[in-house]
């Protein structure tokens, strides 16, 4: 009886060697995990619906925004606001015939960030010449981008007034037969007492007077007479229509047309025109 025990005790040993024998067995021969290649992490640069763009990707400045140019010179501004227009008494934007294209910029509204640049700046600003007297739907590409890089930049110009003088009807104002719908032609010239063979135009519009009634020829010809320093702020703007009075009465086609604030000094101070009315 004993003997049958030990003998019983002896294969269930034996079994339970065989079982962990097998058991490590199994564990060495299991199959390993390959390994895997790095996997580079993409960081999105596209910013969440609604979020902020990272700091790398900040976008572009608003287009009125310009770059600082030479001192008293133009600034660099390859982005320029669209021009912003309204019906005015009936008369829409483009006129009615003529260049429309033009007349739009002769008539925007929209106020602009006045870079303060030179009266030189203007005055010597070239142009190509073989765009005198033509349509801007006639002009070369090479001469629309020679105008482009300058035209539609918001300016400030200090100097004094050589005139002003109410024009006649013309398409930018539909041919309108009141004084309402009159252009003012005002000369901006370096000097007091300067004549204006070297002036540079800026004109008052009908849009824009209505919203300023102190810009009256009778108030313009007071600074004329008074030699008052002005600065003049508004868009600097190419008239290709009047090539014939350069030397006589104007120095440039460039213009700041339309004006949007005018500004006397006084006693070392930019009053606003309207105030001293």
């Amino acid at each position: 009886m004993r003997r049958s025990n030990w003998t019983t005790r002896r294969i269930i040993l034996f079994a339970l060697l065989v079982l962990v024998f097998y058991l490590l067995l199994r564990s060495y021969q299991a199959p390993q995990p390959s390994p895997q290649p790095d996997i580079p992490v993409l960081i999105s640069t596209e910013a969440a619906p609604g979020g902020p763009l990272p700091a790398d990707t900040a976008a572009p400045g608003p287009a009125a925004t310009a770059a600082a140019g030479p001192a008293g010179g133009l600034p660099d501004m390859p982005r320029k606001p669209r021009p912003a227009g309204s019906d005015f008494q009936g008369c829409p934007p483009a006129g009615d015939g003529g260049d429309t294209a033009l007349n739009q910029l002769k008539n925007r509204v929209d106020e602009g960030d006045y870079a303060p640049v030179s009266f030189d700046a203007v005055a010597q600003l070239a142009w190509p010449q073989a765009i005198e007297r033509k349509r801007r739907s006639d002009w070369p590409a090479a001469d629309a981008r020679d105008i482009a890089a300058h035209e539609g930049t918001p300016i400030a110009v200090e100097g004094y007034l050589a005139g002003a003088k109410e024009e006649g009807p013309e398409s930018t104002n539909c041919h309108g037969a009141d004084a309402q719908f009159r252009d003012f032609h005002v000369w901006l010239v370096d000097q007091p007492s300067t004549d204006r063979s070297g002036a540079v135009v800026v004109e008052v519009t009908p849009r824009l007077r209505a919203k300023h009634p102190a810009w009256s020829i009778d108030t313009l010809t007071q600074l004329v007479h008074a030699g008052s320093h002005v600065r003049i702020s508004g868009w600097l703007m190419f008239d290709p229509e009047h090539p014939e009075q350069i030397g006589k009465t104007r120095g440039t086609l460039w213009e700041i047309h339309p004006i949007m604030r005018i500004e006397v000094e006084r006693r070392g101070q930019w009053v606003a025109l309207d105030q001293l009315q």
